[in-house]
């Protein structure tokens, strides 16, 4: 009797053995799985990669020729079928949740590529990555420019035999793709002579070659924005992807509950809402608030120069009140963050501010916000009021949702990720919505004093902005509305006025019409964070900690936020 009873257990620890070493076998097999499709996306977005600080593809652009399309889409369906295979009770939690993160990357790109296909209808797509294509290998630092500019030249020497591509795929697209795409060609052609020059300069004995080069890239750019004027346009919405596709996106991408017509309903009501805080808040500032300009002194010596140190001093600034009021914790091996003048080649493509953030997978890393340009001489009236911009700290707002503790902080957390899945996620409501719920949430905290009359109407301002974009993004995807009425509609929502106001809103919603879903991104975003946040409070009484809470959902990396429910421990 104990011989069975010790041969049963001898019996059952072998099989308990062998089980456990086959799921963590499959463990193991998951994670080289991971890895293996991250570089297959890669691979074939080599630009996109070159962004995120790979660089095993800087020589090349996005093949779209038909052999490489199948290919990819070959791939991208098998990994489908071998995700399927991987259950929940598999894999540990964590794993899961990066399971469906890998599968969410997954169902995008074979959907961009097969059902969307941009790539058949968008020339700005082929545009964009040209300049993207070498703007990015200049920014980074990972290499010396003796390097990196073998890597530039190739992506040149790649231009001609991109844009022949383009012409076979591409077909009646919407006028309004056409004029973006003329856009970014016609600061492409002048970007390409800059970036020549300059790697002539920095090696003269390759200066024929780099010249030939580059001239042929941009030949083939006045060549393809002739065809492009000649081609036959499709209808007016067709930059529209539809209301399947705009779902598919909202659910796949985002991991939301809720459809295109709801997404819509709630859009419109959101708008609404915040359009009545808005104006009754406006006409209270108007009443209360209107006490003309304060007495400044202006130094005589006041210059560009000061206005430059003033952008990042405040940078500083803010950096320091995060820390100081407890609202989120600052890593001492955070990068630095530049605020410069937007750079000459970038100009045409950026109007306004911006921030571009470091590769996460680059090793040297460093952030540059731009600004506007500003004169070399300012005369009385510009200094005038430069100065009194700066003496009522004007650039905090910017800052809040560019730098600190908005883009930059969110972006370098995520960077610093040491999980590869997790540092390759780029899900527009985690990083817009962040940064919008930033502007709100550091004005509660106190950064602009117990009240600001003017930049809480302009609080509620990007709100309400916000809201009308959500509203805009369904009905353009969904075809109920034209560009053209897309941009009379927010003119008129908003109140423009002015030719400048009017000129943003064609440009913005020009943009809108080739990036759908990333306009709800921003306040849908933000409410998804806003929501947890009150479900965590709710749950933990008097022991919340809004640091926690925002060190809590940063660490995770930039994955969409309806999937930090399950991982901070509440329920939607």
């Amino acid at each position: 009797m104990l011989h069975r009873i010790t041969t049963f257990i001898i019996l059952t620890t072998c099989l308990l053995f062998v089980s456990t070493a086959n799921v963590e076998a499959k463990k193991q097999t998951f994670e080289k799985l991971c890895l293996e499709i991250l570089e297959t996306i890669q691979s074939f977005y080599p630009v996109r990669s070159t962004e995120m600080g790979i660089h095993s593809y800087d020589h090349r652009l996005t093949d779209y020729s038909s052999s490489s399309i199948k290919e990819f889409v070959r791939k991208l369906k098998n990994y489908e079928k071998i995700l399927y295979r991987y259950k929940q009770s598999n894999l540990t939690e964590y794993q899961y949740i990066n399971k469906r993160l890998i599968k969410s990357n997954v169902d995008i790109a074979l959907h961009d590529i097969k059902q969307i296909a941009w790539y058949k209808k968008s020339p700005h797509l082929y545009a964009e990555e040209i300049v993207n294509g070498i703007y990015f290998l200049l920014l980074s630092s990972d290499a010396p420019l003796s390097e990196r500019s073998v890597s530039i030249v190739n992506r040149m020497k790649a231009v001609p035999r991109y844009l022949t591509v383009a012409r076979k795929n591409i077909k009646k697209p919407p006028q309004v793709f056409i004029d973006a795409a003329v856009e970014s060609l016609e600061s492409g052609m002048n970007f390409y002579q800059e970036v020549a020059a300059e790697l002539m300069k920095e090696s003269p004995e390759k200066a024929d070659n780099i010249l030939k080069v580059s001239t042929k890239a941009r030949e083939a750019m006045n060549d393809f924005m002739n065809w492009l004027s000649e081609i036959k346009v499709g209808p007016e919405t067709a930059f529209a992807i539809g209301k399947d596709n705009f779902d598919y996106k909202l659910s796949h991408e985002y991991f939301l509950d809720f459809d295109s017509d709801s997404l819509l309903v709630l859009g419109e009501r959101l708008l609404e809402e915040i359009q009545i805080v808005y104006d009754e808040y406006e006409q209270y500032v108007e009443e209360q608030h209107q006490n003309g300009q304060d007495s400044v002194f202006i130094p005589a010596c006041f210059s560009k120069g000061d206005i430059l140190d003033y952008y990042n001093w405040e940078t500083e600034q803010i950096k320091i009140f995060l820390q100081v009021n407890n609202i989120v914790t600052i890593p001492e091996n955070i990068a630095p963050v530049t605020v410069i003048e937007t750079p000459p080649f970038l100009r045409s493509m950026i109007s306004g501010i911006a921030y571009q953030p470091a590769a996460p997978f680059d090793t040297i890393q460093h952030g540059y916000f731009y600004v506007r340009p500003l004169p070399e001489e300012l005369d009385q009236k510009q200094l005038d009021g430069r100065f009194r911009y700066i003496h009522r700290r004007g650039f905090k707002g910017s800052v809040v949702h560019e730098a600190y503790p908005g883009h930059h902080l969110q972006l370098q957390l995520a960077g610093m990720h040491s999980d590869p899945v997790r540092k390759s996620q780029f899900n527009l409501m985690m990083i817009e919505g962040w940064a919008l719920y930033c502007e709100e949430m550091v004005y509660h905290a106190g950064l602009y004093g117990e009240e600001d009359p003017a930049r809480w109407l302009s609080i509620l301002g990007g709100i309400r902005f916000r809201a009308a974009r959500i509203v805009a993004d369904v009905r353009l995807h969904t075809g109920q509305l034209s560009y053209s009425g897309a941009v009379n509609w927010m003119i008129n929502t908003l109140d423009v006025t002015t030719d400048s106001g009017r000129e943003y809103i064609a440009k913005e919603v020009r943009r809108y019409t080739h990036s759908p879903t990333y306009q709800m991104a921003y306040l849908m975003g933000k409410r998804e964070i806003m929501r947890m946040r009150n479900e965590v409070m709710e749950k933990e009484g008097d022991n919340f900690s809004l640091k926690e809470f925002n060190n809590a959902i940063l660490a995770e990396g930039s994955i969409p936020p309806a999937l930090l429910w399950d991982i901070l421990g509440v329920e939607k």
